[in-house]
């Protein structure tokens, strides 16, 4: 009988060390994935003041401005005839007379001097003469590539009171 019960206890202690190396691995692996690496938050950088007038210069409609234009680096490159530049999203409010504004979105190889620009979101494409994204040079940048949404949300945060958020510009009246 001895024999017996010690046999049960040999039985309930390796199915609980089991048991407990297995909890130990999860709670291992649910640790490692909460520390591991995460990608950081990409940075807002102010686009230089002195550009603006360049990037207002391909607006269609010469009453519209631009305003609060913010910038984000790309992972990705332009390459321009096998130069290959750095590529950021700029995002800026088209203002309308009105002061109704919406979010357009470029590609730019240069925020603080004058550089390549392209224009990626369906409201750059539709207010400004700018080239196109998606040509060869640009092959692969969208408005779903990582840091164009996040140059949105720059704008977005960056607005003043002075615009009216999300209403696409209208033709002013005569």
């Amino acid at each position: 009988m001895a024999t017996l019960l010690y046999g049960r206890r040999s039985i309930v202690s390796r199915t609980a060390r089991i048991a407990g190396r297995i909890a130990l691995v999860t709670l291992v692996m649910i640790v490692g994935a909460a520390c591991g690496p995460k990608s950081a938050p990409r940075a807002c950088l102010q686009f230089s003041a002195d550009l603006m007038p360049d990037l207002a210069g391909g607006l269609i409609r010469k009453d519209f401005r631009i305003a609060n234009a913010w910038a984000v680096k790309s992972d990705q490159m332009i390459d321009s005839s096998g130069v290959k530049f750095p590529a950021y999203f700029l995002s800026a409010d088209i203002v309308a007379p009105s002061g109704e504004a919406v979010v357009g979105t470029w590609v730019t190889t240069e925020i603080t001097k004058p550089g390549l620009i392209y224009s990626v979101s369906p409201q750059a494409k539709k207010y400004s003469s700018w080239a196109q994204a998606g040509d060869a040079s640009t092959a692969g940048i969208t408005i779903a590539t990582p840091g164009a949404k996040e140059s949105i949300s720059c704008v977005l945060n960056g607005r003043g009171g002075s615009t009216k958020a999300g209403v696409s510009p209208k033709a002013a009246t005569p």
